[in-house]
């Protein structure tokens, strides 16, 4: 009796335990279940909400920021926003941009003129902005943490500067501490800032070309600081929607090539020309010194300013020849007319 009494007990625990384990297993279940539900919902809303902001596109762009005039001073003023921009027909992606565009509006200036840059902060972070080959007073140079505080979301800074050297440079997001300045870049937040000599001699044609990596996730956001890249735009947009760089026959062209990119390298490629390298960093290369080439490489933070003689009528590829790049944007057109 007392041997099938310790026989049942034996029975009833193990089953009680897998009785128990059974349903804690399906209660778990369950809150994983409903969890994820909510968290379905939460990223259906967060993509309804990024919906309702107005589309821009290269109709929207402004290529020039006209300044304003102040006491012998050029103000200019840049508004760091939300945006959802078309790279290419049909196509968008929600990034940041300065003032409702991609890439930012192009400032132009000569040398030593003084400029006075105004931003607002609408950003849901904040943010610095450093202005990259120009040389500023240090306490100007928009590093957060060692040059100023950074700009909290709804707050205006004054940026002060006398412009030089003159050549090819470029503005962008610093970050709103040291160690996010390149999710900010990789958000968008970037645009020329062309300082030409007093005695600038201006070729037939120019262009300022930037150039920039993405990663566009499936639903149209950028997923800033993940560095797998899968989108790569000329002046904000994919070939074949890139705007092409018309010529005429005997034209001097010269291409002023910015790579904002935050990670990759562009070996960029001209098809049925040779060019010259003009400048390096903005600064101008000794005529001497000029090497003739049809494919110049662009690291991070680097320009170069080329020029070619049109002299060969067609309509010719200038492409990066990092092909997977190419292929997933990055080309345009040279076009006779």
């Amino acid at each position: 009796m007392n041997t099938f009494r310790n026989n049942r007990i034996g029975f009833v625990f193990p089953a009680l335990i897998v009785t128990l384990t059974l349903f804690f297993t399906i209660f778990s279940y369950a809150n994983f279940m409903q969890s994820d539900i909510h968290h379905k919902d939460h990223t259906s809303t967060k993509d309804e909400h990024s919906t309702e902001i107005p589309i821009k596109t290269i109709a929207d762009r402004q290529k020039y920021l006209k300044p304003v005039l102040k006491g012998g001073v050029k103000e200019f003023h840049l508004t760091a926003e939300v945006i959802r921009w078309e790279y290419t027909k049909g196509k968008t992606i929600l990034v940041w941009g300065f003032n409702g565009q991609i890439p930012g509006p192009e400032i132009r200036v000569r040398e030593n003129d003084k400029v006075r840059i105004v931003i607002t902060n609408k950003l849901p972070k904040a943010i610095t902005v450093h202005w990259h080959g120009v040389d500023v007073p240090f306490e100007q140079d928009g590093v957060p943490e060692i040059t100023q505080k950074a700009i909290q979301p709804g707050e205006v800074y004054i940026y002060e500067f006398v412009a030089k050297p003159a050549g090819t440079r470029f503005y962008h997001a610093h970050g709103s501490k040291m160690g996010d300045e390149a999710e900010q870049l990789d958000m968008g937040l970037s645009g020329a800032f062309i300082i030409e000599p007093r005695n600038y001699k201006r070729p037939d044609r120019e262009y300022v070309l930037i150039l920039d990596d993405w990663q566009a996730m499936s639903e149209g956001h950028v997923n800033g600081h993940s560095g797998n890249y899968d989108l790569f735009t000329i002046n904000g947009l994919a070939f074949p929607s890139t705007e092409p760089i018309k010529v005429r026959k005997g034209e001097r062209v010269r291409l002023r090539i910015i790579n904002t990119s935050v990670s990759t390298f562009h070996p960029m490629h001209l098809h049925g020309h040779q060019f010259k390298v003009v400048a390096v960093d903005g600064n101008p290369v000794p005529p001497a010194a000029q090497l003739i080439r049809n494919t110049i490489t662009l690291h991070p933070g680097e320009t170069y300013d080329i020029e070619f003689i049109a002299n060969n009528p067609g309509t010719w590829l200038f492409h990066c020849h990092e092909l997977h790049h190419a292929d997933a944007g990055m080309a345009t057109l040279i076009v006779y007319y």
